[in-house]
């Protein structure tokens, strides 16, 4: 239920907005404003709650969390996805959304499916999970989806599509193809890519080369670097022979600052959120000042007025931040999808979600430079 504000109000909700109040040390003439706006509008919807028992049911069944909290080398992330799906369970739920079940699993794909059967027969209306790429394949070649499952995790060419399965996740492919829009967006005629022959490098340059191409028609020169440390010096001679006019490194923090230096100020540098894995110390963001990237707001504005609602102690590990705000995002697309409704714009912590006719939410992230935004580790 809404009040005239437009706030929800419920107890869980006024605790909330209460908490965020003394966070903001109001003044007393304020305090009592809002105290008065809190338990009015608790008093007024008590009354009005009794007058639309018989038009607002109950919400019916409840979303599914499933992921593997059973398997020891997802405990990390499977720690941070469910915190932030039930910070923004607390901050965001309101008595016409289900509430969260939790369903940990091991690593095992036919245990994942016997999860999934389980929740869907005790009446959950919507599945967050699984969270593996071949858990997800899994679940869709072995099981009709009869609920909306949101997987985190992306597509392959593999997946058998579903009417109701959902992707929504962080790979580094995607990074890749948003890099490639901004670039072409901002003007560049002729990139070139300088990759890492480990497993970052050739994740990221296919998907950048792919998505080039199918913006440009053109195919970006790629060049190969397959130790930094040695090659490296080279670059320079390398890129003032090359007919470019931008450089996106498809490599890590680690490589990209060994890089970096060598590349000038001569054309602009491009990269994914990557190079940027959370706290780095001064020397390191001197070494990589100037490379752009996108990121997600809850990185790239932490201080974003309605963030502190989510009493979340920051990480100095931006994947863990990462994996948080997926949590918080996945429970709203799903709270929509429990409801029968689709997503067509959501303001989220990982972007600006909007779910595609393939059944991919997509996000619109925020643009970063390295050495401007950042702040150093102590």
């Amino acid at each position: 239920m809404k009040n005239l504000l437009g706030w929800r109000v419920t107890p869980r909700s006024t605790a909330t907005l209460a908490k965020w109040a003394l966070n903001k040390s109001i003044s007393a003439a304020q305090m009592m404003g809002l105290s008065t706006l809190l338990y009015g509008a608790l008093a007024c919807s008590a009354t009005l709650a009794q007058a639309e028992e018989t038009q607002s049911p109950e919400p019916k069944g409840y979303i599914a969390l499933l992921l593997p909290g059973n398997a020891k080398a997802f405990k990390p992330a499977v720690d941070n996805i469910r915190t932030g799906v039930l910070a923004a369970e607390r901050v965001h739920g309101d008595a016409d959304i289900p509430l969260v079940r939790v369903f940990d699993t091991t690593d095992k794909e036919e245990d994942i499916q016997a999860q999934y059967k389980k929740a869907v027969a005790g009446g959950a209306s919507a599945v967050i999970g699984p969270l593996t790429k071949s858990a997800l394949n899994y679940l869709a070649d072995s099981t009709e989806l009869t609920v909306p499952v949101l997987a985190l995790n992306g597509f392959d060419q593999t997946t058998l599509a579903q009417s109701k399965l959902y992707s929504f996740g962080l790979g580094i492919e995607g990074d890749a193809i948003a890099a490639a829009q901004l670039m072409k967006l901002e003007g560049v005629q002729q990139p070139i890519v300088l990759q890492t022959a480990d497993s970052t490098g050739q994740r990221l340059t296919p998907s950048f080369v792919a998505s080039w191409r199918a913006l440009t028609g053109a195919e970006p020169v790629i060049v190969t670097i397959a130790n930094p440390k040695r090659d490296a010096p080279a670059l320079k001679a390398q890129l003032a022979e090359a007919v470019t006019d931008a450089i996106f490194l498809a490599m890590d923090a680690k490589a990209a600052r060994i890089i970096r230096p060598f590349l000038g100020n001569e054309r602009a540098v491009y990269a994914t959120s990557q190079v940027n894995p959370g706290r780095l110390p001064t020397t390191m963001l001197v070494d990589l000042t100037g490379i752009k990237y996108l990121d997600m707001p809850w990185l790239a504005n932490p201080n974003q007025e309605g963030y502190e609602l989510y009493n979340r102690t920051r990480s100095t590990s931006n994947d863990l931040e990462r994996l948080f705000a997926l949590g918080v995002d996945a429970w709203q697309i799903a709270a929509i999808l429990a409801k029968g409704g689709t997503v067509e714009r959501l303001e989220g912590l990982t972007g600006t979600l909007s779910l595609g006719p393939d059944n991919v939410v997509a996000r619109e992230m925020t643009v970063r430079t390295m050495g401007r935004t950042e702040t150093p580790r102590e």
